[in-house]
């Protein structure tokens, strides 16, 4: 065994507690990971070490201890299992099984996005795997794509969740450890997780959320710079909507994305499992057969509401429809600003995708059992209150943006491709988001008719947009110049509407 700086290095043909080392597979913020044998059994295993400054904390200690306990008791064809977990020269380990092949994050990095149905197909099999994690009392904290492993025969992918070197048995802890710490990945963090207050299930129901849209696009959901600014779109911004970013994606996805990825955790899905199954409902077009329900048991278990959870609910901030709300951002900057006074961070080794934080803050936290709340009966949604004038043309106008923005940005494609659908879809594709978005504001009485009136003109351009595109797929030009010859016939009633309205973005022609 050779010391290198705090680690324990270990080369071919070293022992550790009984186990023949073959090679480093790989190195992470908490700990290394090495192929090994087993002896008498000859079995490989993945072998991981947990790093020396891990496990001199009294506390992770002793949840290693107990987490490693219940964790070996899993048994899921999604959860790799555990063989034997334990302490060697004071240093714990977990023996694993190995999985050949590769993990999720190295897949994506080589091929930047997964085709709708093997990203849905995948992230259903890891929502099943947390499903059993869950319902054992553990929470894993760091779902991301290099966490899951690929295995499988020619045609078809096994996903298996793994990393249990970062996952809790969190019966008294918040975000933070007891000594201000938490370990996560700042792309897949949930906002309870950076605001330091007690987490269940459901920061992993996020973080599967962030990882599907991750493998829907290629890119993480707030690729901002440096980590204060990613901290913060995580408290604070709407989540993003797969279909913007990928194009021919459609917008089946949309509305998964956002409920998972909601600020308030009751208005995620109650589990991970519901999760996956709603994707592969949305990509198919059926019905989800399952009814929803949560599956965690004890630390994992839904904990009681927060200073965060119980804050009034922003705009586009919840279950299915809000992907396209504008969400007014306020009562958080104050969150924001102690999360980045009080976080150091430090980058991690692990897997190539995204950063591994370690938070550590001057307060401590005690260690006494959860008390048993008893989960609030549902009380029943008050009616939509009318927004005033000046919000319904702020939050109109932002929509109407968003669209036109996505516009410019397809526009050449007309002159390039007039009479083919390509054009036509793109337009539908920016219609869509902005009529569901214009439909969910409540306007006030004073201009609650001009605008349901502007809102059915929009359903007409859609109405228009998608003729074109039927005309364009049968090869049908006239049909495409008559269905675009309709939706300008409208501009003017669109924008006298708008200006009746008080509208200054969604005034304009190609809105």
């Amino acid at each position: 065994m050779v010391e290198v700086g705090e680690w324990a290095e270990l080369e071919s043909g070293d022992d550790f507690a009984g186990y023949r080392i073959e090679r480093r597979l790989g190195r992470g913020g908490m700990g290394i990971l090495y192929l090994a044998v087993e002896p008498g059994l000859e079995r490989r295993v993945a072998l991981k070490l947990i790093a020396p400054e891990a496990a001199a904390d009294e506390v992770f200690a002793r949840r290693f201890a107990e987490e490693s306990r219940i964790a070996a008791a899993i048994e899921h064809p999604n959860v790799v299992p555990i063989y034997a977990a334990g302490e060697e020269g004071g240093i714990p380990y977990i023996a694993m099984r190995y999985v050949g092949g590769s993990d999720l994050g190295k897949r994506i990095a080589a091929e930047g996005r997964l085709e709708p149905a093997e990203a849905v197909a995948l992230v259903a099999q890891v929502g099943n795997g947390l499903d059993a994690i869950h319902a054992a009392g553990l929470v894993h904290r760091d779902v991301k794509p290099a966490n899951v492993l690929l295995g499988g025969g020619e045609g078809e992918t096994h996903a298996y969740i793994t990393d249990f070197g970062v996952a809790r048995n969190v019966s008294t802890e918040s975000g933070l450890t007891q000594t201000g710490r938490f370990v996560g990945t700042l792309d897949y963090v949930a906002p309870e997780q950076i605001a330091g207050e007690p987490i269940d299930a459901r920061v992993d129901v996020y973080a599967l959320g962030c990882m599907l849209f991750k493998l829907l696009t290629g890119q993480v959901p707030f690729p901002r710079e440096g980590e204060a600014a990613r901290l913060y779109a995580h408290l604070n911004d709407p989540p993003p909507a797969p279909s913007l970013y990928a194009p021919g994606l459609g917008m089946a996805l949309d509305d998964v994305v956002a409920r998972a990825m909601s600020k308030r955790p009751e208005d995620r899905y109650p589990s991970a499992g519901d999760l996956g199954r709603a994707a592969q409902a949305a990509l198919s077009g059926g019905p989800v057969e399952v009814p929803e329900r949560a599956v965690a048991t004890g630390a994992a278990a839904t904990r009681s509401t927060t200073p965060l959870q119980s804050q009034p609910k922003p705009a586009g901030s919840g279950p299915p429809g809000g992907s396209r709300r504008l969400v007014l951002v306020a009562g958080l900057l104050g969150a924001a600003a102690l999360v980045v006074a009080a976080i150091a961070i430090a980058s991690s080794g692990g897997g190539g995708d995204g950063e591994e934080a370690t938070a550590t803050t001057t307060a401590q936290q005690e260690d006494v059992p959860a008390k048993r709340e008893e989960k609030p009966k549902p009380k029943p949604k008050p009616e939509p209150k009318p927004l005033t004038r000046s919000q319904l043309i702020a939050q109109a106008d932002a929509i109407c943006a968003t669209s036109q923005g996505r516009y410019v940005e397809i526009r050449n494609l007309e002159s390039e491709f007039s009479a083919d659908a390509l054009y036509a879809e793109e337009l539908v594709e920016i219609a869509r988001p902005r009529i569901r978005g214009l439909r969910k504001l409540e306007p006030p009485p004073s201009v609650a008719k001009p605008y349901r009136e502007y809102v059915k003109e929009q359903e007409r351009v859609l109405d228009t947009d998608e003729a074109a595109v039927r005309a364009a797929r049968q090869g049908d030009s006239a049909g495409v110049e008559a269905a675009r010859s309709d939706r300008d016939s409208g501009d003017l009633k669109r924008e006298e509407l708008a200006r009746e309205i008080g509208f200054e973005v969604c005034s304009t022609p190609q809105s």
